[in-house]
């Protein structure tokens, strides 16, 4: 299962935003929407997928494309996309007949979103697919916070409609985070360092049908680098990062591993108009 709509997700850590991929006001202005439709799309390679600290796949070739798109009517916003992690991994004795075998995971996704100056806020619902058969269709519905300074922090709760990540049906997620970025001097990049903690506020986190409030924390640092491409075709970037996962008990429970941190590294590239 995926990050946790941190842009919404959280994979617990999301780089693509690093990239500083949003609306090029001259491209815009070409299309003629006046900077109020935007679209996104792309694709993140990873080392190993852990969707909120819960060990999805950790070894072979993994993608993870993206498409997203949105309609901004003043401070209000609505967006709707998919997301996928396509996994060279062939597990045995599982899946659908027939069914395409990279195809572990494809998401949908729509939701609000509005502004009162820099505080945001937002209500998506996600519907976790496996196309393969690895799971059943787990909905959620989710509500988010963020400030937008320097520090962008965020919080989001998630709670399960039907089916479950790592619990009883029903569980809810939460989760709070920082994302701090900085330009580096004379070059156009940035930086940032995600931090996000997982929590189990209700039969998220509850291996043996306990509940373990505590999930998992994570920090990293990731690297945004603009590709120069012709006005008009959109802003294209490369995102480089590196991220620590540090699991709780109920986690490594779970996963069925004791050891107790884990290193992401992820190169993504990314398009937006």
């Amino acid at each position: 299962m995926r990050r946790s709509t941190n842009r919404f997700i959280v994979l617990a850590f999301t780089c693509v935003a690093a990239a500083g991929i949003a609306v090029a006001p001259a491209a815009a202005q070409d299309m003629g929407n006046n900077g109020n439709v935007s679209l996104a799309s792309g694709v993140d390679i990873v080392n190993q997928y852990f969707f909120r600290g819960i060990v999805q796949e950790t070894g072979g070739f993994i993608a993870q494309p993206f498409l997203d798109g949105s309609i901004s009517f003043g401070a209000a916003s609505i967006t709707a996309g998919t997301w996928s992690s396509l996994h060279s991994s062939q597990p045995e004795g599982c899946c659908f007949d027939g069914a395409p075998m990279s195809f572990y995971e494809t998401d949908f996704y729509a939701g609000i979103g509005g502004a009162a100056g820099p505080v945001g806020l937002d209500v998506t619902y996600t519907a976790y697919m496996s196309p393969r058969g690895s799971w059943g269709t787990v909905k959620e519905l989710a509500l988010g916070f963020s400030v937008d300074n320097v520090a962008a922090p965020y919080a989001t709760i998630a709670f399960e409609l039907s089916g479950n990540a790592a619990g009883d049906s029903g569980g809810t997620y939460f989760e709070l985070g920082i994302e701090p970025s900085a330009p580096l001097d004379d070059a156009p990049v940035s930086l940032s360092f995600p931090i996000t903690i997982g929590m189990s506020p209700s039969n998220y986190y509850n291996p043996g049908g306990v509940n373990y409030a505590f999930g998992f924390f994570s920090a990293g640092a990731s690297i945004g680098i603009p590709l120069a491409v012709p006005e008009g075709y959109g802003e294209w970037g490369l995102a480089l990062g590196v991220n620590a996962l540090v699991f709780g008990d109920g986690l490594k429970l779970i996963n069925g591993d004791d050891s107790g941190t884990k290193i992401i590294a992820l190169f993504g590239l990314s398009l937006g108009y």
